[in-house]
């Protein structure tokens, strides 16, 4: 029960903030996708110890400055279809950008929250495994309260530009369990509007959760 907890908790850092969670970063192998991730996290991290930004007035700001380290290392519209699976198809191009969009924000009325609630998490960067031209695994431990959970991102190339695209922590994809519920609530084109307008509404009123 206490790790299904902190497996639950830890993806707030996995989904939308896991280059944020630490203050210290072990990189066990250089690579450039690697690097790339640590030299966010460093950018979050003085970010995350600034202690003109902790106060309450600057509290916007400060998010704003995570979302611009956040935003440039996941690519949310790759991360929507995948979510989405077969029935992306069904999307008009408005739709698919209406949903990307309000994908992101569920994430991160979903978990932005509990930035504040950091508790010495720290992330171990282990190694880089090709798994094809353009997409690789990094697979990282998280070490928090003295356990540690296996956490990798999917890293896709697109266009010259390397992007996470899925995190899988204790071998539970973020996406995959995103689309467990979209597809079920997606049986037919007729389905589409309603599921965005659910999504409105969370993203609206996100303190009523479900």
């Amino acid at each position: 029960m206490v790790r299904r907890f902190m497996v639950n908790r830890l993806f707030f850092w996995v989904v939308l903030l896991a280059p944020l969670s630490v203050w210290s970063v072990t990189v066990a192998q250089e690579g450039g996708r690697m690097d790339k991730l640590a030299a966010s996290v460093q950018q979050a991290i003085s970010i995350l110890r600034d202690p003109e930004l902790a106060v309450p007035a600057r509290r916007e700001e400060r998010r704003e400055m995570l979302r611009r380290v956040i935003y440039q290392e996941f690519d949310f519209s790759r991360m929507s279809q995948s979510a989405v699976g077969r029935a992306w198809g069904k999307f008009s191009p408005g739709q698919q950008q209406r949903f990307t969009e309000l994908f992101r924000k569920l994430l991160e009325n979903t978990y932005m929250n509990m930035i504040e609630r950091y508790d010495g998490e720290r992330v171990e960067f282990l190694k880089e495994v090709p798994k094809s031209d353009d997409l690789v695994l990094v697979d990282t431990l998280i070490y928090s309260k003295g356990q540690q959970f296996k956490l990798s991102y999917y890293m896709h190339n697109t266009a010259g530009h390397w992007k996470v695209d899925d995190v899988v922590i204790e071998g539970v994809s973020v996406v995959a369990n995103y689309r467990s519920q979209f597809q079920q609530a997606i049986r037919t084109a007729d389905d589409i509007e309603p599921l965005l307008t659910r999504l409105q509404e969370k993203v609206a009123n996100p303190q009523r959760g479900g």
